[in-house]
């Protein structure tokens, strides 16, 4: 065999991928698409196109997860090919062609894979790239079309980072080939054939870490709280899956085995035992497809869900059209202030509308009983951590229109929480103040539980006391003089809406903002409003909404693909048991239905599953949309459901697909 020459390697070679297309073909079109993505993405991130900067920093966040992930799914879907191919090797080896000339067999197979892959990939980047490119400027709301170039950098990148994956997956598949007999390869796609033993512990332990996950998702009420969680929840389910599905599957299966009145029935006996081996086969296979299936259902719909409640959005985070604030503020500079927003809004023919003036002075802190404790320098992210405004009564009755009175020590109180605070008193470290009336509904702010801390209001005297306090608080802190100097002094609000298109009120908004930064220059005053600041709304969302659609479709077909492979799979090892189950006595037809309904409920547990972790996790998604400014939870509901609708139909279709590739290798 050592005379053997490269020209026989390479029809070796090229047969093989021929003979093994059924499994090569989905892979090379898993690794095309994968190194497509990749190269467009990177032009995005790195290409000159018009792109803001913000997008490109999206965009290359995206990338490397796209990295991260082509690498894992790859490396996954080969191990497949690899173990199915393990007789064939076996095979060649006994016939008498050496491991060395296998091995080179082996990287002239990769060669050709790894240069369609590579090649079709770039190619069809360059083809779709513009289209992609398209519907992006198309999500940001761009003005001027954004910019595809063939960058040779990118291209660079693309084809080092995608050879070094196919590079060690050879290295990968030779060490598989190098460390295991002749006899054992020609075995290796028969492995697990024995009957499973019952992992108590694992099963246990799995039970436990979903329970884990779900129990924090149930629980988590501040959104602040919900973010520092939710990671923590995510790696719970993540390990309670797969040891549910690797050990709790198969202990269910076995205790259905030990009833006898159960198992010994004819529709249960050859389910339940065909099920055990088909578990221990295919459970990491499941999970992995249960897990993908959770992330593009959470990934498209939540990133669906803020780009269509766009308008919600921007409308919670700012009440009015403008909002001007002027830090460390004085009579005469808010005089100043004023008159030039009333000029401008004069000139432009508009009016405004619902307009509030008021002064405050902001604190944070945590609810203990009936005492706010204030640390200036911690971060509360607990769920009883709250911001406390502070507001003049002179300036509330003004807004109110009222005529409340307050004497020495005593407040009014308005929280953003539905549960009233219900109590006589309250105290600001050991300052205490009588509640005189708790409010139950104010302009300053409405009645919202998912707001992403909640806001205490204090009506005060005057500011004259607002101050002490402010002062009493921030001499503690530890931040330079000019933060703590700015923070104990009032802050100036006045908002409005105005009357006109949405191209008049940009103008307006616009003006307001360049006219403070010209005229007012050394005060610390900020404009911001809804026109202004939608496009950089729709850059951020936008991109997301990209970035989720991009990774959702990236991940179905990964889905699609493990599918196949366990259809695949599947019908090899039910080759031999379609034969055996009809010598005994079982009929086509009888076979077919009991195989069919293993195989069903195989292939559509992981999407039940799926769908109950993203039912498990939607009040902690909800909590974390709420620091999005997306409270529409009616919205949320209709795009989870839709995701789900949509893609459980993709799924049947994929499965019946496949499933006719089954049947054709079975029978």
């Amino acid at each position: 065999m050592s005379a053997l020459s490269s020209k026989i390697y390479g029809k070796l070679a090229i047969t093989n991928l021929k003979n093994n297309r059924k499994t090569y073909v989905p892979y090379i079109l898993m690794a095309v698409l994968s190194v497509m993505m990749y190269y467009i993405v990177g032009g995005m991130a790195q290409g000159n196109n018009g792109l803001s900067k913000d997008v490109k920093m999206i965009m290359d966040y995206m990338n490397r997860l796209l990295m991260i992930f082509s690498v894992i799914f790859l490396f996954y879907t080969n191990s497949f090919l690899i173990k199915r191919r393990k007789r064939e090797i076996g095979i060649y080896n006994i016939l008498g062609m050496g491991k060395g000339h296998i091995a080179k067999m082996l990287a002239i197979e990769a060669v050709i894979t790894a240069f369609i892959s590579i090649f079709g990939g770039i190619l069809l980047g360059i083809v779709f790239g513009k289209l992609m490119y398209l519907v992006l400027g198309k999500l940001l709301h761009y003005d001027i079309s954004v910019k595809f170039t063939v960058e040779i950098p990118v291209l660079e990148k693309t084809f080092a980072f995608f050879m070094a994956i196919f590079v060690l997956i050879l290295l990968y598949n030779l060490l598989q080939i190098r460390i295991v007999s002749p006899v054992e390869l020609l075995h290796g796609s028969n492995q697990g054939e024995r009957e499973p033993k019952t992992k108590w512990l694992l099963a246990i332990v799995g039970a436990i870490l979903l329970g884990t996950g779900y129990y924090i998702a149930q629980t988590t009420g501040n959104p602040l709280d919900a973010m520092t969680k939710f990671f923590f929840a995510v790696v719970c389910v993540v390990l309670g899956t797969y040891g549910l599905f690797i050990a709790g599957s198969i202990a269910v299966l076995k205790m259905l085995k030990k009833n006898k009145k159960y198992y010994y029935q004819a529709k249960h006996f050859t389910a339940v035992s065909g099920m055990v081996y088909r578990m221990k086969q295919n459970a990491v296979g499941l999970a992995n497809i249960c897990i993908l299936s959770t992330m593009v259902l959470i990934m498209v719909s939540t990133t669906v869900c803020l780009y269509v409640g766009m308008n919600d959005i921007i409308s919670a985070r700012y009440p009015r059209e403008c909002e001007v604030t002027i830090y460390r503020t004085n009579a005469q500079t808010e005089e100043k202030v004023h008159t030039i927003i009333e000029e401008i809004i004069r000139k432009n023919n508009t009016k405004a509308e619902n307009e509030r003036i008021y002064h405050s002075g902001a604190l944070t802190g945590y609810l203990d009983g009936n005492k706010m404790i204030l640390d200036p320098d911690k971060y509360y992210s607990d769920k009883t951590s709250s911001s406390i405004v502070l507001i003049p009564l002179a300036d509330y009755n003004r807004l109110e229109e009222k005529n409340e009175t307050l004497n020495d020590g005593e407040v009014l109180l308005f929280s953003t929480q539905t549960k009233s605070y219900g109590q006589n008193e309250i105290y600001l470290d050991d300052t205490k103040f009588h509640v005189k009336k708790e409010l139950d509904k104010s302009k300053l702010d409405e009645k919202n539980n998912d707001k992403d801390i909640p806001i205490t209001y204090m009506i005060m005297k005057d500011e004259e006391q607002i101050l002490n306090i402010l002062k009493q608080t921030y001499e503690k802190s530890t931040q330079n003089d000019e933060t703590k100097a700015s923070l104990m002094t009032m802050t100036y609000y006045e908002t409005f809406d105005m009357k006109g298109s949405s191209e008049l009120k940009k103008n307006v908004e616009q003006q307001i903002r360049t006219a403070l930064s010209e005229q007012v220059p050394e005060t610390f005053c900020s404009c911001s409003g809804r026109q202004i600041s939608k496009d950089s709304f729709y850059e951020l969302y936008g991109s997301l909404f990209f970035m989720g659609m991009y990774l959702g479709f990236m991940f179905l077909m990964v889905t699609v693909l493990i599918i196949y492979y366990k259809q695949i799979s599947e019908g090899y090892d039910d080759k031999g048991r379609y034969k055996i189950m009809q010598q005994v006595g079982m009929d086509k037809q009888e076979v077919k239905k009991s195989i069919r309904s293993q195989v069903l409920m195989i292939f559509f547990l992981p999407l039940v599953m799926a769908i109950i972790h993203v039912a498990a996790a939607f009040k902690v998604i909800t909590k974390l949309l709420a620091m999005c400014y997306m409270t529409n939870i009616t919205l949320f509901i209709e795009c989870t459901i839709a995701t789900i609708i949509v893609f459980a139909v993709i799924y049947c279709i994929v499965f019946m697909l496949t499933e006719r590739e089954y049947y054709r290798i079975v029978k």
